[in-house]
């Protein structure tokens, strides 16, 4: 059986957070399904879909951003700042007379022509040398995010330590070589490798959205009641757990993380990720559905064996070490839902373009 599963599976099947407690309504084995959903079609769904595919542009994109990712920097002496050139430089700036916060800065790198400081001030230190210091009378943009510098007239004080240019290395069997990659000795070897991983992405991509695409258009032709209470909960704190996990990741709180990355404050986020545990409630609860119509569920022995692929595929030392970090209820519910997705991609007309 192919490990795709449907409900964000790693993180659900390897929480310690839940452990199966009892035949409640918290978990699928606890409710008849039948009960919470009245299935629509379910065969037959029609799809369409992008053909995966590779483009040489891609490719070349990909390969030159490996190759500047090796570039090599080297200081230059006895001429003047170029276009392309990297300066380090102490700076500081002054509106009407006064420092202002932000504005000021030693051993700072700055790619000239990168557009990373306000119009004008990469220009001003073209065709000036070394050790020399710069007045550069300069205008904020109107629209700059601070409201004290925006349309503000400002000077700055720039002296350049050193330059330097970045040398990016040529595709060469050597290069190539040098990368490491079993398999990859030539270039020409190197573009198919490259290809390969993009074509493999292509089809991950692919496939997910056929799954996410049928699964949709089913649950669109069911009609459901509202799932039990318990059952939202444990997904409600599942989704919870992988945004804070996320936060954490960045040493942010959760506010913080979800204002920045999905712009929504506690009460908003908050009533997002309820809905979207009512509508993995009410996903498990059809594929259960389907599986139960369609005799698709698994034996004892079949679960006993994807539990041990399971074990084996995360690295545990043994079943049982497996099972002590794991939701077996909720792994079921997953194996269930993947044999039903299997069932449904096979009984679907999927129409690539």
């Amino acid at each position: 059986m192919k490990k795709k599963m449907i409900l964000l599976t790693a993180l659900i099947m390897v929480t310690g957070a839940l452990s199966a407690c009892g035949k409640d309504d918290t978990y699928l084995s606890g409710i008849k399904a039948s009960d919470y959903v009245t299935l629509g079609q379910y065969k037959g769904i029609e799809i369409v879909e992008n053909e995966p595919s590779v483009t040489n542009e891609s490719v070349d994109e990909y390969i030159s951003y490996i190759l500047a990712q090796k570039a090599v920097s080297t200081e230059v002496t006895g001429r003047a700042v170029e276009e392309g050139d990297t300066v380090n430089i102490d700076y500081a700036g002054y509106k009407d007379g006064v420092a202002f916060g932000g504005g000021t800065a030693q051993g700072q790198n700055l790619k000239i022509g990168s557009g990373q400081f306000i119009p004008g001030f990469e220009d001003g230190l073209i065709g000036k040398n070394i050790g020399e210091t710069v007045s550069l009378d300069l205008t904020f943009p109107a629209d700059y995010p601070s409201e004290e510098l925006a349309g503000a007239a400002v000077v700055f004080e720039v002296t350049i330590n050193s330059i330097s240019v970045s040398e990016t290395p040529e595709l060469t069997d050597a290069f190539v070589q040098e990368l490491g990659i079993e398999g990859c000795s030539t270039t020409a070897e190197y573009r198919d490798y490259v290809y390969d991983l993009f074509y493999q992405n292509a089809v991950n991509n692919y496939d997910n959205s056929v799954r996410n695409d049928i699964t949709q258009t089913v649950m669109a032709n069911c009609i459901f009641k509202d799932p039990p209470e318990k059952m939202v909960d444990r997904y409600y704190n599942i989704l919870l757990d992988y945004m804070n996990n996320n936060a954490a990741s960045l040493n942010m709180d959760l506010d913080t993380y979800m204002q920045n990355y999905y712009n929504m404050d506690p009460q908003t986020y908050e009533e997002t990720i309820r809905e979207d545990a009512k509508i993995m409630a009410e996903q498990c609860i059809m594929f259960q559905a389907i599986a139960d119509v369609e005799g698709l569920n698994l034996s004892e022995d079949e679960i006993a064996r994807e539990i041990e692929e399971h074990a084996a595929e995360y690295g545990y030392e043994s079943v049982d070490a497996f099972k002590e970090q794991s939701d077996e209820e909720t792994l079921k519910e997953n194996l269930i839902a993947d044999v039903v997705m299997e069932f449904l991609i096979k009984n679907a007309d999927i129409i690539t373009e």
